[in-house]
């Protein structure tokens, strides 16, 4: 009956409880909000609906149109006063939920309504992380206009920047770095934005982060700078765009070992080649 106005006329009319729960919680209003049924949300709404009735894992009626992206009913929810704040088993909120699936409109509501941009989930990565994960620049610019912190971390140490180097986003890089990311902050394992981008092999990535001014010799616990990822995992370009930037082809590890090293033990005689040459002409 998703949509039938009629319909669900006739059963509220009939007796049929408004804040009935299905065997995972979810209740009518959750299903017209998640639909973007903004008629059957307002019927409901007027019927006695609870706005703020939770799944059996949290989840609000709001935070199921706020993930959908359905703006008029996120708008008319918050009219009803629906509370923004509200957080998931896995400690979401709805601006959370929003961000990670590149809900611009929605997202830039939930932030004018209030919605705490430093909110956390059980990980304590923020919507900032999630968006720039995702790679949605528009969302991350909305983020940090709004005041979320570019150099906060999750549980492990990593930051916006770090998921948006290891995706490969350049233009989030951007706007990240121009928003206050540090491209020297360290994670957990002393890796710094470069390390993440140079092991998953995204050489525009790497770039930028070479011209935003990233440390190109900064070594994480083990000793590993980008270079050894990048000649690890077999990435040339990213090998190349390196030692042109000046990384030192000689540094070793805390094992005694250098990038060659590693290109060699991965069968990457091209890229263990190179670092040896550029060891040779320095």
């Amino acid at each position: 009956i998703a949509g039938d106005l009629a319909q669900v006329t006739r059963l509220l009319d009939a007796g049929v409880d408004v804040n009935a729960r299905n065997e995972i919680g979810k209740t009518a209003l959750m299903y017209a909000a998640e639909d973007g049924q903004v008629d059957v949300v307002e019927l409901l709404l007027s019927r006695g609906a609870y706005v703020d009735a939770q799944t059996n894992t949290g989840c609000t009626a709001l935070q199921f149109a706020a993930e959908s992206g359905w703006d008029p009913v996120v708008r008319r929810l918050i009219e009803r006063f629906a509370d923004i704040g509200i957080v998931t088993r896995q400690g979401e909120d709805a601006l959370i939920m929003a961000a990670r699936a590149g809900k611009v409109e929605t997202v830039a509501r939930l932030i004018e309504s209030g919605a705490d941009v430093a909110q956390v989930d059980r990980h304590r990565r923020t919507a900032l992380m999630a968006a720039a994960e995702a790679g949605y620049d528009q969302v991350v610019s909305l983020l940090l206009s709004g005041k979320a912190d570019p150099r906060a971390a999750d549980e492990h140490g990593a930051t916006a920047l770090m998921f948006a180097a290891a995706g490969g986003f350049v233009e989030v890089i951007r706007i990240l770095v121009d928003g206050g990311s540090d491209t020297e902050q360290r994670d957990d394992t002393g890796s710094t934005a470069i390390l993440w981008a140079a092991e998953l092999g995204h050489t525009q990535a790497v770039a930028h982060l070479i011209q935003q001014g990233s440390n190109v010799d900064a070594a994480n616990n083990e000793g590993w700078t980008a270079l050894f990822e990048a000649a690890y995992s077999g990435h040339a370009k990213v090998v190349e765009k390196l030692l042109g930037a000046g990384a030192d082809p000689a540094m070793l590890d805390t094992a005694g070992l250098g990038a060659a090293d590693y290109a060699h033990r991965g069968g990457y005689a091209a890229i263990a080649k190179a670092v040896e040459q550029a060891g040779k002409t320095r």
